[in-house]
């Protein structure tokens, strides 16, 4: 009778270390570009967070006007929004004091931290024209 041996020890130390050394080299092409690329996904997602900021503030003041008449009342005049952790204050002058709390409502939602750097937060300025339309400018 043959006797059946069992030849199969598994991997060399040295092929481990060639194994590991591949992956290392992988790793070190590869993250650079993948710091690259969640850097520029924080500074698109903070863009769209003020452009949603921008188009909820301009839904809120259309709806505002439909139900109570001008937010505000004098053309030059404008009022700045500075979301923050525990939400959102008005300050400047508005035609009417339930209008802090419709942007409230409107902007309970937004995502107003920044992803770039998280300890600040959004600012809104909406400033009247003489025409009666208004600028709406989000930053951080």
């Amino acid at each position: 009778m043959k006797k059946i041996t069992n030849n199969n020890k598994g991997f060399s130390l040295i092929e481990l270390i060639i194994v590991i050394a591949i992956m290392a080299v992988l790793v070190a092409i590869i993250a650079p570009n993948l710091t690259k690329y969640l850097g520029s996904s924080k500074k698109n997602a903070d863009t769209k967070n003020l452009d949603e900021i921008e188009a909820t503030l301009k839904t809120c003041i259309t709806d505002f006007e439909m139900s109570h008449g001008d937010f505000i009342s004098t053309a030059g005049t404008s009022i700045t929004v500075t979301f923050g952790a525990s939400g959102c204050t008005v300050s400047g002058t508005s035609n009417d004091a339930d209008a802090k709390t419709a942007i409230d409502t409107a902007i309970e939602a937004a995502k107003t931290q920044s992803k770039v750097d998280t300890t600040k937060y959004a600012t809104a300025t909406v400033k009247k024209n003489s025409d009666g339309s208004y600028d709406i400018k989000a930053t951080f």
